[in-house]
């Protein structure tokens, strides 16, 4: 998730457990703002970051003052100017900035708001639907659908019968359902995934592999892919015969398929490894290695700073690789950064 360009959470280890740690926050430079006091914390998101005091969380603003006392029972983030949050029970609803529900809590999923909608669910996993709420609660398109992802460059993908197609905010395809939800391998059946829009392409399941179809539902890729992912920063990661490499907007293969684990590129950069459960590091759009690996877990590239994680230690490091704040390893929990 990314943040805003303001403040990072730091985790300060408290005594020899890698459990219990405290959170504060610095700048960019890594100079601590805000001393190490919450009990977890997020990442800032509309200029507001979740924290915990106790059992309960709240949101502060980026001068450390409390906007919203911790009454919450889980952390959530703000996108649209509302937030979705899940209470002790597992149900899902959607609140203001005041800690209002302006969604009561009664659906058993529901994303983050995206071009003024929020991807709802209902029922139990084996017979759960799909749809879409307004900011003000109201269905505005129907559970009707087996599958769905949030709205990006104002197309969602859906599935109906089996088969994956793209919804315009009224409801209505724009991308008629033709892509097969199932998969075929000699080791059995497998669901397919339709990514969002971005950079005008969607990565979807072609029946003999992975491509890009623009908004009009045409591929304009190679399609045979193993896996594609949508695209960040201007790359699109996908998978050939195990291996993951990058693409451009054109669907030029730009880094050939050589890694065995990519994240997606954030701030420029990359995080890779060349081998399975190796040591990650980063390289450019070019596929040259910029930081080299030493890190077994990384983040994206947020506002110049990317969390990463060594054996021993926790820290953020700049886009040269440079740590600006480094501290004990802790296992925090909160992946809302």
């Amino acid at each position: 998730m990314a943040s805003d360009l303001s403040l990072f959470p730091i985790f300060e280890r408290q005594g020899r457990s890698r459990t219990r740690f405290k959170v504060g926050y610095i700048n960019r430079e890594g100079r601590v703002i805000l001393a190490p006091l919450f009990d977890d914390g997020t990442g800032f998101h509309e200029g507001l970051a979740a924290v915990k005091t106790g059992r309960y969380w709240g949101f502060i603003d980026d001068d450390g003052r409390t906007v919203l006392e911790p009454t919450l029972p889980n952390w959530c983030h703000f996108s649209e100017g509302l937030a979705n949050l899940c209470t002790l029970k597992g149900n899902w609803g959607v609140i203001d900035k005041l800690g209002r529900f302006v969604v009561e809590p009664k659906y058993a999923y529901v994303g983050g708001f995206k071009n003024g909608l929020a991807l709802f669910r209902v029922g139990k996993e084996d017979t759960s639907r799909f749809g879409f709420l307004d900011k003000i609660g109201t269905v505005a398109i129907s559970a009707g659908f087996r599958a769905a992802g949030s709205f990006s460059e104002g197309l969602a993908a859906t599935m109906v019968s089996n088969l994956w197609g793209y919804i315009g905010p009224a409801g209505d395809f724009k991308i008629t359902p033709r892509f097969e939800g199932t998969k075929i391998t000699t080791k059995g059946s497998k669901d397919t995934k339709a990514g969002y829009f971005a950079d005008g392409l969607a990565p979807v399941w072609s029946g003999r592999g992975y491509g890009f179809i623009d908004t009009s539902g045409r591929f304009v890729t190679r399609t045979d892919f193993d896996m594609a992912y949508s695209f960040h920063d201007g790359r699109a990661l996908v998978q050939d015969r195990g291996r993951f490499g990058f693409v451009d907007s054109e669907g030029k293969v730009v880094v050939k398929p050589r890694f065995a684990h990519a994240q997606n590129f954030s701030g420029g950069l990359a995080a890779v490894a060349e081998v399975q459960n190796g040591p990650k590091g980063f390289i450019d759009k070019n596929g040259d290695v910029v930081i080299e690996p030493q890190f077994f877990n990384t983040m994206s590239f947020n506002g110049g700073l990317c969390l990463v994680e060594s054996e021993k230690d926790i820290g953020y490091i700049n886009s040269d690789g440079e740590f600006v704040w480094e501290g004990p390893y802790v296992e925090y929990r909160t992946i809302g950064l």
